[in-house]
């Protein structure tokens, strides 16, 4: 066999080859950017869910703050969650459009926001109806309806995040088991191409074999788990090129998704943890508390006059005041401790493995020591005030919900109580908040 026609069945050959690398790249390439799509989509189902849930909260603790203060500046945070929870219905609607399964989940919760939207109506026409007197209205809220609405709506909304997370997990599953098909891929071509090496090793060693060697050297780093070092790959070569440009979507892909995943559990202005697994995290704080002595607490927060403070200064402002609290908490709570950010002004800590209600007092000192301090904005010193409301675990209460609940209880009473900025809940609240 002469040389020329072993070049040309190699030039042939390699001619064949590149042609179909070249589509199967396109095909891998175009099925891996669809299977990322559907990712995508679940997180921002599972995302908007959490708003969803987030809006109806906050339209009712406009709802009780206005009963509890008759001040009609709660009823911004109301109408406002109203709004926002049908927005992000709407929305929801339309992402699940092709499942029915979702669809129906849908039209339930749609039925228990309209019970539940209309009880929270009704209370606050009551109150305006009768010029402040809120009997009537906490008549209607002591029958428990809209909790059992509101207990509907998060069991319904449990459901359809699992039935997301079952859908993302299977769809993680199929970009797993694409990329395996990917690099097999990949491997299949270095064995193809060395045995083509090996025949023309006299007329190709410079050209095919060093470069061979090469991206076998950079697999076996990364199924080592070294960094691969993508910028060492020739450009003009096919094999390297296909695995830089699967490399770099897999790091992209990883990165999107490590931000999604962030961003779903975080608050983007402060940077502290969102409401998404508050319930979850303090629920297991309190089950792990391993000695009878040992105790946690929970602190819900809110800034005194932030509503003024924003109009008067700008929106721009208030977030800045927002950010100062959230540093200047993170600076006077414990490393262990964790911090969330629950709505417009409210915060929420959970401080975690205590002895004594002394240790949980003296971190509200220190809480409150921490906003001595005034922060220029704009050139004007702004004081930055607080009420805190304190329950503890297993003294008040050995669930997330009635732990969170009582904070909240006791942080109006710090609210209306002009002696002191922090109050640690007792039962006792509980009347004189139904009876507010």
């Amino acid at each position: 066999m002469s040389i020329r026609f072993k070049l040309m069945l190699l030039i042939s050959l390699l001619f064949v080859a590149g042609i179909g690398n070249a589509v199967f790249t396109f095909q891998l390439e175009s099925h891996q950017k669809e299977k990322v799509q559907w990712i995508l989509h679940t997180h921002q189902v599972i995302n908007n869910t959490e708003k969803l849930l987030s809006s109806i909260k906050d339209a009712e603790t406009g709802q009780r703050g206005f009963l509890l203060t008759k001040t009609n500046a709660y009823l911004k945070p109301y109408y406002t969650g109203v709004l926002d929870a049908k927005k992000y219905f709407k929305v929801l609607k339309a992402l699940t459009a092709d499942n029915q399964i979702q669809q129906r989940r849908l039209d339930l919760i749609k039925r228990s926001m309209e019970f539940k939207f209309t009880e929270l109506a009704v209370t606050i026409e009551l109150v305006q109806k009768n010029n402040g007197d809120d009997s009537e209205a906490l008549a209607l809220v002591m029958q428990n309806k809209g909790k059992k609405h509101m207990d509907d709506i998060r069991s319904l909304l449990s459901d359809f995040n699992h039935t997301e997370a079952v859908l993302l997990e299977q769809r993680n599953s199929h970009f797993r088991e694409h990329s395996a098909q990917i690099t097999t891929f990949i491997i299949v071509e270095i064995i193809f191409f060395l045995l083509l090496a090996f025949i023309t090793i006299l007329f190709l060693n410079r050209n095919l074999f060093t470069p061979l060697e090469f991206l076998v050297s950079n697999i076996h780093k990364m199924e080592s788990g070294k960094k691969l070092d993508i910028k060492a790959v020739t450009a003009n070569d096919e094999m390297g090129y296909l695995l830089s440009i699967f490399f770099n979507m897999h790091k992209k892909i990883y990165e999107r998704t490590k931000l999604l995943t962030y961003k779903a559990h975080h608050d983007e202005l402060t940077g502290l943890k969102n409401r998404t697994n508050m319930y979850d995290e303090i629920q297991n704080s309190i089950n792990n508390l391993k000695e009878l002595d040992s105790k946690c607490a929970v602190f819900f927060l809110d800034l005194n006059k932030f509503k003024q403070l924003n109009d008067t200064l700008g929106h721009d402002a208030g977030d800045l005041i927002l950010i100062e609290t959230a540093t200047r908490l993170k600076s006077s709570v414990r490393g262990d401790d964790t911090l969330f950010r629950v709505g417009g002004d409210e915060f929420v800590i959970l401080i975690k493995d205590v002895k004594a209600v002394s240790d949980i007092q003296n971190i509200a000192v220190n809480i409150l020591n921490a906003f001595a301090p005034v922060i220029m904005i704009q050139g004007q010193a702004i004081e930055i005030s607080l009420s805190i409301g304190i329950a503890i675990s297993p003294d008040d209460t050995k669930s997330s919900e009635e732990i969170i609940k009582f904070s909240d209880v006791a942080m109006y009473e710090a609210k209306r109580d002009k002696d002191t900025n922090y109050k640690f809940f007792d039962r006792g609240m509980l009347k004189r908040f139904s009876d507010t």
